[in-house]
């Protein structure tokens, strides 16, 4: 069996942007704090999806700030602990979904909320 659609229409482009990943940690201290360390230094590319009425209905609800939704070549190692940063502004991880689509590519959803005054722990 075939993992791949002998008669693929399209392939993924990912030409909207590029993201830097970082992830959250929190550090030892006796009161910990929040912060983010970056993974790798070569960015990631993306295509840019839109956001749903329905999703910016239901998550203002619910006090959320979910601004962006993009598309990659799908990554399990992206979780809800890790932050992009894109256009110089940040965003953490809100949601991801992995799936094969319709010509066997391998992609993954990923929603991110507002992510606001990131700590470095003393290092850009």
């Amino acid at each position: 069996m075939s993992h791949f659609n002998l008669n693929i229409t399209e392939i993924p482009v990912y030409n909207d942007g590029s993201f830097l990943l970082y992830k959250l940690k929190q550090a030892d201290e006796v009161f910990p704090y929040e912060q983010i360390e970056k993974l790798y230094d070569e960015p990631f590319f993306y295509e840019e999806l839109s956001l749903t009425d329905n999703i910016l209905f239901e998550n203002d609800k619910m006090k959320r700030k979910i601004v962006k939704k993009i598309r990659i070549p799908q990554d399990k190692e992206i979780t809800s602990i890790n932050v992009l940063k894109i256009n110089n502004l940040f965003y953490q991880v809100f949601n991801i979904y992995h799936f094969k689509n319709k010509d066997g590519y391998l992609q993954s959803d990923i929603t991110l909320q507002e992510y606001t005054n990131p700590n470095f722990g003393g290092k850009l």
